[in-house]
């Protein structure tokens, strides 16, 4: 049973874990890289974070943490091998556990394991759609629907229907999506013109109802056509 006054698992989450200070990042700032390696799991408590690898081919791809986003989930198997970087995309508060404290307190309260496995299966529905786009729909398609998720995951709701999120680089969005700045800059040029997407340096608005309806009429799965027409 979910507790009374708490709407997600990743809030349950921080009342469970042993009370830890709070860690402050600017923007920019690295969390952990290759380079820099950690043993932690952490939680959001307030920015943004992009999580990232570098591929073999040079290819970046990445996820972004918003909200109370739970991330470093590799120091729950104490993954020999770090490849992963955290960046912070804004002025980021954290808070963070090790492998082994996680563990201890699991055996004190079992419910932790369950809200853990929540948070967890929650991160596999969303990277299964995420792979399920790269398959199924060209960039275009794509494009609107990183756009409807990233609405949904960190939106605020504005007075004339839209939905607000902060301002994020074109580079940071081809990286989310699985393309190049390129393309990305010509799909929102083109949503704009067309009235779905509106953004400046502060924020970015999408129209989340007719970007769905774009990718269910005529502009759905992949029939052959451009990658950016």
């Amino acid at each position: 049973m979910v507790r009374a006054g708490f709407a997600n698992p990743e809030e349950q989450l921080v009342e469970l874990l042993p009370r830890r200070a709070v860690q402050e990042f600017a923007r920019g700032g690295v969390i952990y890289s290759p380079q820099q390696p950690s043993t932690n799991l952490y939680v959001l408590v307030a920015g943004r974070v992009k999580t990232s690898r570098t591929l073999d081919d040079g290819q970046t791809v990445c996820r972004l943490v918003c909200g109370r986003g739970l991330f470093g989930e590799p120091a729950l198997i104490r993954a020999p091998i770090h490849m992963d970087t955290a960046v912070a995309l804004e002025p980021t508060s954290l808070i963070s556990w090790t492998g082994p404290e996680i563990e201890r307190q699991v055996e004190r309260e079992p419910r932790l394991g369950v809200v853990l496995c929540q948070c967890l299966a929650k991160q596999c529905r969303d990277l299964t759609e995420r792979i399920e786009s790269l398959v199924l729909y060209q960039t275009p398609e794509r494009v609107m629907l990183a756009l409807v998720g990233l609405a949904r995951m960190a939106g605020t709701e504005m007075p004339d229907g839209t939905t607000r999120i902060k301002a994020l680089t074109h580079q940071t969005l081809s990286e989310y999506i699985g393309t190049s700045r390129e393309v990305v800059t010509f799909q929102l040029n083109r949503l704009r013109r067309l009235g779905m997407i509106q953004y400046s340096r502060q924020h970015m608005d999408f129209a989340v109802a007719k970007l769905e309806q774009a990718v269910r009429q005529g502009t759905g799965p992949s029939q052959g056509r451009s990658a950016v027409a």
